[in-house]
């Protein structure tokens, strides 16, 4: 009996210790030794990716923009072209032409005769001084003068349309 107790005992205390404290697993980590190298070369090529990816993304930006200039470069040139056909017509509607046809026509007016028609013969206009003093004297003098100068281009417009005849 003894014995028997003895086993007893043992077994629970075997048992006990068991359920009580289970074995701690102790992880092991194993730490690899990367290859540095290798992981330059994985972050140099991906940079490169992008950078090809960006370059490709302007180029093409680039290429668009040359289709949408000569699109806009020949927009201007029709432009240019009906701007042409606009100052043409307008100087078709304004030319001598048809203005006298409209002045006759619409608004009533005739053209004038040849005898009613007078020319004057522009001459160089006098010089004024200003700094000048003028007394009364020299008042009545130059209204003698104006007068006689009046009198001077009448004449001469007399004769031009003289010899006209």
């Amino acid at each position: 009996m003894v014995q028997a107790s003895h086993a007893r005992k043992v077994e629970f205390q075997y048992s006990y210790n068991q359920i009580e404290e289970q074995p701690v697993r102790k992880i092991k980590r194993v730490y690899k030794k990367t290859n540095s190298r290798k992981s330059i070369l994985v972050k140099t090529g991906l940079a490169l990716f992008v950078y090809a990816i960006l370059v490709v993304y302007l180029c093409i930006k680039v290429s668009t923009m040359g289709y949408e200039i000569v699109r806009l470069e020949k927009d201007i040139d029709k432009l240019q072209a009906s701007n042409h056909m606009l100052e043409f017509k307008i100087a078709e509607q304004i030319s001598l032409d048809k203005v006298e046809i409209f002045a006759t026509k619409q608004l009533g007016m005739c053209k004038p005769d040849i005898s009613r028609s007078i020319a004057v013969a522009a001459c160089k206009p006098e010089t004024v001084n200003l700094a000048s003093s003028t007394t009364a004297d020299d008042i009545d003098k130059n209204k003698t003068n104006i007068g006689e100068k009046t009198l001077q281009k009448l004449y001469s417009n007399l004769m031009l349309l003289a010899e006209k005849k």
